[in-house]
């Protein structure tokens, strides 16, 4: 057995001992090019102690301290001139695609962009500056905007998720739904989550939702004529509502604010995983927010079980209580408890919030979303009621068109091609490549939705379904084969429904039940710089000042 005590006996000239050291340093770039690492012992192993093991050859001829420096001098330089050449050169399978030299370098870049919280808008950049429909935005990873190619990527016979999902999460076995990569494991853990958002169980959860929605009015109109957070109103409801899904209640931040910091935890949460994504060992060895997080969903995991629920939530599914004989693990529960606030509350908070913006924005629009909910709920009629919300044109128009303008995941789901590719119509993927379909871009490319791709006009949602009414000079485009706001196939968006249901009864309720305007000094510019991609949707402040409609309106 050849040892590095061995080696040192072999005595090579030190040119042909730092050969040797250099010769290592490819066959670790050889190896790392066909598997990245997930856990964190690999790299330690190669990138430390394997240099520092090939040192001894050259101890024969410089100091203790001088040969481990030089061999790490050595071995690290030639690696990464070797990564270097190798990304930026023709030989590269990905050379074809248009991109930016540092992304083609390092995907440190664009989560570097990520963590700004402008990933979305700097991709969508690329796009346009390069005039391509696929765009180089890593090492081994491409952003299309290809609307042809989303069955093919995201549908039932499309890619598997892709190695960043693996740095969501550090469990690898009672990790949340979401996380899977596995299309099959993903499908098995799917199945309580159709059951918690089938249209039976979705009626059960409408006397919660009202409550909560009545609760936030109620907070808004607290203090009449005086500007609130309009953001922050939306994701107090959002967080409150979704506790009360995920595991039976346990936060009322309407009531008494975030006095234990659970949106700021979360959200620090959310930004290590953007890091994880690009390093996905991270995720297992780096303590981050999620973790704290996911304990003390634990912990009212176990308070639910033991309290037992007066209605069905999604927790009553998520458990298997319909279905006792198949109880999950306390943590698996724990983790898709977690998800369902994660996943539920940012995303319905920030399209409410979007929602309002424009329409306060748009005095036309506001009023006559405002006119078809009295319309379809007159004086003394409660919004609360849902018999009639998926049966107003207008309403549906609205949150359509803000949910295009503000998908749920500007940035998209990653996957990844296996060992044969894919051909699309547009381009050839290569093996083990990472792609994204850019749903910020997609939905705003007039080639899909024109005129005034990046504005903000529901009527086009109507004129949709009847093209021959519109008489604007420039050509109506109304692709909804390009609408993707909840992704697509059977990794989409399992909340979807219920999300909609929200979005849906709150609209309604405070259209009936409020006017709002900006807060004099509130400058509307602010809105898009303080909108941040992180992952998920996070929005800035919106103070508004609120004012009870009149008394024959005030229906609960």
């Amino acid at each position: 057995m050849i040892t590095f005590h061995s080696l040192a006996t072999i005595n090579p000239s030190l040119p042909i001992a730092l050969l040797v050291v250099s010769g290592a340093a490819l066959v670790v770039h050889l190896i790392f090019n066909r598997l990245e690492p997930l856990s964190l012992p690999v790299p330690i192993l190669f990138f430390i102690c394997l240099p520092l093991g090939l040192s001894v050859l050259l101890q024969p001829y410089l100091s203790h301290l001088a040969a481990i420096s030089t061999a790490f001098l050595v071995f690290h330089g030639t690696l990464l001139t070797s990564i270097t050449i190798y990304r930026l050169s023709s030989f590269h399978p990905l050379a074809q695609y248009p991109g930016p030299i540092r992304l083609k370098l390092s995907s440190w870049w664009v989560y570097q962009m990520a963590a700004s919280g402008k990933r979305h808008q700097y991709i969508c950049s690329l796009h346009k500056k390069y005039a391509s429909d696929v765009v180089r935005i890593g090492p081994n990873e491409l952003s299309l905007v290809d609307v042809s190619a989303i069955p093919q990527i995201m549908g039932s016979n499309g890619l598997t998720k892709g190695p960043g999902w693996d740095g969501h999460t550090r469990y690898s076995e009672n990790r949340p739904l979401i996380a899977w990569r596995d299309p099959a494991m993903h499908a098995q853990r799917r199945r309580p989550w159709t059951r918690a958002f089938s249209t039976a169980a979705l009626k059960e959860y409408e006397p919660t939702l009202a409550e909560r929605t009545v609760q936030l009015v109620e907070m808004m109109t607290r203090t009449p004529g005086k500007a609130v957070d309009l953001a922050e109103c939306m994701r107090f409801f959002s967080y409150d509502f979704m506790s009360d899904m995920a595991f039976g209640g346990g936060s009322e931040l309407m009531r008494d604010g975030d006095t234990h910091g659970f949106i700021e935890t979360m959200h620090k949460g959310v930004l290590d995983a953007i890091v994880a994504e690009a390093c996905p060992w991270y995720a297992y060895y780096v303590p981050n927010s999620l973790t704290t997080f996911l304990r003390a969903s634990a912990t009212r995991a176990q308070e639910r079980i033991l309290r037992g629920a007066v209605r069905k939530d999604v927790f009553h599914f998520l458990n298997h209580d319909d279905r006792p004989e198949s109880s999950p693990p306390l943590l698996l529960v724990a983790a898709e408890g977690s998800m369902v606030i994660l996943a539920g509350s940012d995303t319905t908070a920030a399209t409410l919030s979007s929602i309002m913006f424009y329409l306060i924005q748009d005095p036309h629009s506001y009023k006559k979303l405002q006119n078809e909910v009295d319309t379809f709920y007159p004086p003394g009629d409660s919004a609360l009621d849902c018999k009639y919300h998926s049966q107003m044109p207008f309403l549906e128009a609205v949150i359509n068109e803000s949910l295009r303008l503000y998908p749920l995941i500007p940035t998209g789901s990653q996957r990844a091609t296996k060992g044969d590719g894919l051909a699309l119509n547009s381009c050839y993927i290569p093996p083990n490549t990472s792609v994204r379909l850019h749903t910020w871009t997609i939905h705003r490319d007039p080639r899909n939705f024109s005129p005034n791709p990046d504005g903000f006009w529901p009527d086009r949602w109507l004129i949709a379904e009847d093209p021959s009414s519109y008489k604007g000079p420039e050509p109506f485009v109304h692709n909804t084969t390009a609408f993707i706001p909840f992704s697509y196939g059977p990794a989409n968006c399992a909340g979807k429904n219920l999300a909609l249901k929200e979005l849906r009864m709150v609209l309604c309720c405070m259209m009936q039940q409020v006017e709002l305007s900006f807060e004099e000094s509130y400058d509307p510019d602010d809105w898009d710089r303080d909108m941040k991609d992180f992952f998920i949707l996070d929005v800035g402040r919106m103070p508004v000042v609120v004012k009870p409609r009149s008394a024959d309106s005030m229906v609960y």
